[in-house]
């Protein structure tokens, strides 16, 4: 009886004081044992940062770098190297330890076999990898370009003594993954698998998360029934009218993701003259946009793009040229460009065309359909038509990479930070086949953003991005809409110190470093 009732006392302490998580890393179906870092699919992205980690990690939230596998790094004067200090105290999960030669060998893998430079390190003007000493590493650089440590950042360290016998690691599926990282794989089938934390992490004290346990989903819909029966902790799912699920322990918070823009085609008229996008601008309500279109969702944007963690980066001395919604403002303004209305409403220019264009959008999203109509329907209070055309979304992409469209809603990537974003949605090299899909050509602007990976220095920083604020609005490339939301879906049942809106520290991704990061800072219950 009395060793009956001493198993019975480990069993429920077990059960109390057990630290489980259930999460969504993708929805795409079975799983697949593949657990290469470097594998775009869910176990791939449960790899990355739960086993794998890289030697800084930026968070995407607050812009912040934190030094993760390396303790520290500094620039050379001249910004052509990087040397970065290791940890001394870290290991692989086989206990054999970490060093400078596995960061060397990761580099030069990256190197050898380029489908694996996912982050573009060695085309963005890595040169060459050295190591100094057993616990440092020099990056040596053929180009002036700071903002590579986003990319440095996004590279995932591998153990030399085990991937160096590989063939070809890109075809490497990893089956019993090695990592630096806080779980090892305890168990697998396509259906789940399960993550155990090491008790020999190098920074074991910091995760008070035990297991992680991963189930797979075949699409949204089962994935959604499993929230709302409470049998998972985190999900990053679309999952409509979230606010109306029972399950009082279910919270969510979307915070902003890639921006969605209304873009012109620059290269036609009226579009061609910034006075016109100004007075569409006006006409514009992102609340209603926001509020019925993507169903209080999304997150508003501002007039600069500028995310609320780099707050810091907006001149606030600037904010007079910020523009609102003001239809009458922009009646006003299209009056003052010689635009008069026809029989039927619609404006008619100088030259007798009638102000009606074509919006492409997406076949098939939903969301972004209706605030298509919704556009249309705000617009033609000013007397511009849009007529919203869905189409299939390879031919939408292709219309607007051969500038075959008047005007579409679509999205620029925003990228680790305002820089990146800045290089995506401004820069020529960009325009029309990447996110700069307007088409928005600008000498000056070029060499604003080509500056901003030329200097480390905030001040200098600063200045620039000030300069890069005022010519978006003077010039208003494309009316900015909304953010679209990062999916966040979170259970206060198990655990408490997940992110919100009034505990905002971190952009809650599946993908990245992003959920260790957070799986840090929560707190079982």
């Amino acid at each position: 009886m009395k060793k009956f009732f001493v198993m019975m006392l480990v069993l429920v302490s077990l059960l109390v004081f057990s630290a489980d998580l259930t999460m969504i890393i993708s929805v795409t179906g079975a799983h697949q044992r593949n657990f290469n870092p470097y594998f775009a699919g869910g176990t791939g992205y449960a790899a990355c940062g739960f086993i794998y980690e890289t030697l800084i990690y930026s968070n995407n939230f607050t812009g912040e770098i934190i030094p993760w596998l390396a303790v520290d790094y500094e620039w050379s004067n001249d910004y052509r190297s990087i040397v970065f200090n290791l940890r001394k105290n870290v290991t692989w999960s086989d206990g054999k330890p970490f060093t400078a030669d596995d960061v060397v060998f990761t580099f030069e893998m990256l190197r050898k076999f380029p489908s694996l430079d996912t982050q573009g390190i060695w085309s963005s003007g890595l040169e060459s990898v050295e190591k100094i000493d057993s616990y440092t590493v020099r990056l040596n650089f053929s180009k002036l370009n700071t903002l590579i440590i986003y990319n440095i950042a996004g590279v995932y360290m591998v153990p030399k003594h085990l991937w160096e016998k590989l063939d070809d690691p890109s075809k490497f599926t990893n089956e019993n993954p090695v990592g630096t990282g806080a779980y090892v794989l305890e168990n697998f089938t396509d259906q789940v698998f399960t993550l155990k934390k090491r008790v020999d992490y190098w920074q074991a004290e910091k995760v008070k998360v035990d297991r992680i346990r991963i189930p797979a989903f075949n699409g949204n819909e089962p994935a959604q029934l499993a929230v709302a029966n409470g049998e998972l902790d985190w999900a990053g799912i679309n999952y409509p009218r979230i606010e109306n699920v029972q399950n009082k322990d279910i919270k969510y918070w979307f915070p902003e993701g890639n921006p969605v823009f209304l873009f012109f085609n620059l290269e036609r008229d009226p579009f061609k003259d910034p006075a016109f996008r100004k007075a569409i601008a006006r006409a514009v309500n992102t609340d209603e946009l926001v509020k019925i279109g993507m169903t209080n969702y999304a997150v508003k944007a501002n007039p600069v793009l500028i995310k609320s963690g780099y707050s810091y980066l907006i001149d606030e001395n600037l904010k007079d040229k910020w523009y609102s919604f003001d239809i009458q403002q922009a009646k006003s303004e299209l009056a003052s460009l010689g635009f008069r209305a026809g029989k039927d409403g619609i404006l008619v220019g100088a030259d007798g065309k009638r102000l009606s264009y074509e919006l492409i959008v997406p076949a098939g999203w939903t969301d972004w359909i209706a605030v298509s109509q919704l556009l249309s329907q705000q617009l033609k209070k000013i007397g511009v038509e849009l007529n919203v055309t869905p189409i299939d979304f390879g031919a939408y992409l292709a219309k607007i990479r051969q500038k075959d469209f008047d005007v579409a809603v679509s999205w620029s990537n925003y990228g680790p930070n305002p820089y990146i974003f800045f290089q995506n949605y401004l820069h020529s090299s960009n325009a029309y086949t990447g996110s700069n899909r307007g088409g928005w050509i600008n000498k000056e602007t070029d060499e604003l953003v080509e500056k901003l990976s030329q200097t480390a220095d905030m001040e200098e920083i600063k200045t620039i991005v000030s300069k890069i604020q005022e010519i978006i609005l003077d010039n208003v490339p494309a009316v900015p809409l909304f953010y679209n939301p990062v999916w966040f879906i979170y259970s206060i049942k198990n655990f408490t110190g997940w992110p919100n809106e009034n505990n905002a520290f971190v952009e809650p991704r599946t993908t990245g470093m992003d959920k260790i990061y957070l799986i840090m800072h929560l707190q079982p219950k």
